[in-house]
């Protein structure tokens, strides 16, 4: 809001320059006036201003000296001595040329005092005023929309219920910016202590209460400021903005750190590809932190500040930023961009387009390829003053962001929590999560592992994730209403695949996964190998599986395998046999077909003979049903 400002002072200086003296003026308030001008052009406000009142008291009808007064007071941020005199310039010129600046102070005076009424009305004068298809002129067409905008707004609140989340959390003057773990367990938020020393700090959920925060890290945290920062799904990726640090490109750079255990890794700035000689900074990670968005003034933008993107390549290095395009980014500023945990709902803050003044927060969808137009989400999220950092949590329930308003003369900025409405919680699509450990079967022993997420309906991998070396725990985020593969796979040990569904009454799945060394006589079952009732040709859904049963054998050149079908007992004991020969025989030929020698492979179908629960129920007998492979 305060650009606006600049702007306005700015055009008043200009056409200060074609001003010419009251014609009827006496002589002396003319001398008066002609010294308050250069007091005035030496900058010299105080003595300008006393000159000048000294003027009205004999000339109260001077436009000029009115003008100049109402620039100074401007300057000096008094508010209602600046609107004193523009509300007399308009009084005496209403017509004038130089009465645009009036008008369009006016206008936002009344819109930063929430008349928006008031403000349609002065900056509908002010635009007939300024020269058509100018700077000002666009400026004065946004500010009407912005008050239409405001007006209907207020006549349809959203339904919300903000809450601080508390003394324990906002220990600090300045806290904002918070970021949490797909679990809800973990928040991490920037603070900035008396020393105006910016810090990253993190609180964990205990007995649904947050923990006293402390410091992230002593690796991250320094004697120079650490800024916004984002978190990936599982908590173990952190990516923050730091500040002319010796490594650093620019006047502001992105880092990283990785977690192993309880320790953060020295921070690595993110390199020239990413940061630049310019500012890069807020940034907000994907859930799997393969994805990176955040604001930067680079070149080849928009506009002032945008919002950009990269990604991973398949070298684990970040690929040149793109510019998120003219649907998101506008000829003003945006920046704080937050990508939901479901990887296609992008909020961000704009003075770009219409709304409630300043920054507004604003949501966009990623459909296909392309972002969808971008929607202011409402009052009273969105309020006079500037919104930014807003964090949704994964599962769509609750939303998470800073307040500096609601502490007016304070001076502090709290986080605040709330429940988010229903109009907003229809446009995002939460997300589950799948929670748990990876360990060697013999000796339980924690492993670091590969983990691979495929959608089943679509085959497409979704999400690329790793278990932790220390304490094999892994966090992966699941979209709702989806069936899921889940591939784990490590040096050394047999793959393991799973498969599971996301229901709306499933709020996560636990998975604790045992792996078994490359040994004689170890088994696993092929979870995601699918035939229709009673036949043996593999379903399209099989491939994924089948190629990484290729891809373990290419780089196990020395296994040797037997594929093995099973059966439930519905049907014949001479049907399921055969049935489950040639559907271990399908998977056979599979192999062979992709390129892995035919020594390598056998293939046998064991009928219903060795259950591995009881044939009682649906469930169990699916549990029969299986594909089996066993190492040679």
């Amino acid at each position: 809001m305060r650009r606006g400002f600049i702007i306005f002072l700015f055009f008043s200086f200009v056409i200060s320059k074609v001003s010419a003296q009251d014609a009827a003026m006496s002589k002396k308030a003319r001398e008066l006036f002609e010294k308050a001008q250069k007091a005035w052009q030496g900058r010299q406000l105080v003595e300008a201003v006393t000159l000048f009142e000294k003027v009205l008291e004999t000339e109260p009808n001077s436009y000029e000296t009115n003008l100049r007064l109402a620039q100074i007071y401007e300057l000096q941020k008094n508010p209602e001595l600046t609107r004193k005199h523009y509300a007399r310039l308009i009084q005496l010129k209403p017509d004038a040329p130089q009465s645009a600046t009036a008008y369009q102070w006016l206008g936002r005076y009344h819109f930063e005092s929430e008349r928006y009424d008031s403000a349609q009305v002065y900056y509908e004068k002010a635009s007939a005023l300024f020269p058509a298809r100018s700077s000002l002129s666009r400026l004065a067409e946004k500010s009407i929309a912005s008050s239409k905008f405001a007006q209907n707004a207020l006549k349809s609140p959203l339904k919300i219920r903000k809450r601080s989340l508390g003394d324990t959390i906002n220990f600090l003057g300045t806290q904002y910016f918070p970021v949490m773990t797909a679990d809800n367990e973990t928040l991490i938020f920037t603070g900035l202590t008396e020393n105006r020393d910016e810090n990253i700090y993190v609180t964990y959920l205990k007995k649904n209460h947050w923990d006293v925060p402390e410091e992230i890290s002593a690796a991250i945290n320094s004697e120079n400021n650490e800024g916004t920062c984002t978190v990936s799904a599982d908590g173990r990726t952190l990516v923050f903005t730091a500040c002319n640090r010796q490594d650093g490109y620019g006047s502001c750079d992105l880092y990283i750190s990785k977690k192993e255990g309880k320790d953060w890794s020295p921070p690595v700035n993110l390199g020239e590809n990413v940061n630049t000689r310019d500012w890069e900074s807020q940034p907000s990670l994907s859930a799997d932190g393969h994805t990176l968005y955040f604001a930067s003034d680079r070149r080849g933008g928009q506009g002032k500040r945008d919002i950009w993107v990269t990604q991973l390549d398949e070298k684990n290095t970040w690929k040149t930023p793109r510019n998120l395009g003219p649907v998101i980014n506008t000829s003003d500023e945006e920046n704080a961009p937050f990508i939901h945990a479901n990887g296609r709902t992008l909020f961000y803050a704009s003075n770009g387009f219409p709304g409630m003044g300043g920054f507004d927060i604003f949501m966009t969808q990623l459909m296909d390829t392309l972002w969808s137009e971008p929607k202011n989400i409402g009052y009273p999220i969105n309020t006079v003053s500037d919104q930014v950092g807003l964090f949704i949590a994964s599962d769509g329930e609750r939303a998470y962001y800073t307040d500096d308003s609601s502490e007016k003369g304070k001076g502090r900025s709290l986080l605040y929590t709330f429940e988010l409405p229903e109009s907003l919680k229809e446009l995002i699509t939460p997300t589950r999560y799948a929670k748990g450990k990876v360990f060697d079967k013999k000796t339980q022993k924690p492993l670091s592992t590969g983990i691979d997420l495929y959608d089943l309906n679509t085959q497409q991998k979704v999400g690329e994730f790793s278990s932790d070396g220390q304490t094999g725990s892994f966090l992966a985020v699941l979209n709702k209403g989806s069936d899921y593969a889940f591939y784990v796979s490590k040096a050394g040990y047999l793959f393991k695949s799973l498969t599971f569904s996301v229901t709306d009454s499933t709020s996560f799945v636990d998975l604790d996964i045992p792996l078994e060394a490359i040994e004689k006589d170890r088994v696993e079952v092929l979870n995601n190998i699918f035939f229709k009732t009673g036949e043996y040709q593999l379903d399209e859904k099989s491939k994924v599986e089948l190629d990484k049963m290729v891809d373990f054998l290419v780089h196990n050149k020395s296994v040797r395998i037997e594929i093995s079908g099973h059966t439930d007992d519905v049907g014949s004991d001479t049907g399921n046999l055969e049935l489950s020969k040639r559907r271990a025989q399908s998977v056979q030929e599979y192999l062979k077909k992709s390129g892995i020698t035919a020594d390598r492979i056998s293939s046998l179908g064991y009928g219903e003979s060795k259950p591995v629960a009881l044939n009682d129920s649906d469930t169990n007998r699916q549990k029969n049903r299986r594909i089996e492979w066993r190492i040679l």
